[in-house]
């Protein structure tokens, strides 16, 4: 793979985001305080996920070798958040003082699907960093 300018600027970010969500997942728990709704663990999640599906869609519509990424980039990027969140919480089931909680995912999903709506009704209108680059 060639290292060009345009791979540090649209892929880059996104293979690190992966790389630090893995290294995290390494260290022990830590207790975060509870908000009576919603436990700021579960926002953190939320957040967490939202970035890694915006960078995975930038990454997605600046690559040309699979087209049908290219071609259907929200819905990769939902699948590939998901399938990335399971085996973050398969991961931490094997790490020492930390948990695998499936609501742990369903909030990673809900961070990635907001994101989502978020690009295909807002971001890709208003900035170009969203918008697939013409061919």
């Amino acid at each position: 793979m060639e290292l060009t300018k345009n791979w540090f600027k649209y892929h880059f970010p996104f293979l690190l985001w992966l790389v630090i969500i893995f290294v995290q997942s390494n260290f022990p728990s830590v207790e975060l305080p509870e908000i009576e709704a919603i436990s700021t663990d579960k926002l953190a999640h939320i957040a967490v996920y939202g970035l890694l599906a915006a960078l995975c869609y930038i990454s997605l519509i600046h690559q040309d070798k699979f087209k049908s990424l290219y071609e259907s980039p929200l819905l990769f990027t939902a699948i590939i958040c998901s399938i990335y969140g399971i085996s973050d919480e398969f991961h931490q089931y094997f790490v020492p003082n930390r948990d695998s909680e499936v609501y742990d995912w369903f909030a990673d999903v809900a961070g990635a699907v907001i994101m989502i709506y978020l690009i295909k009704y807002y971001l890709n209108k208003k900035y170009t960093l969203f918008k697939k680059p013409k061919t």
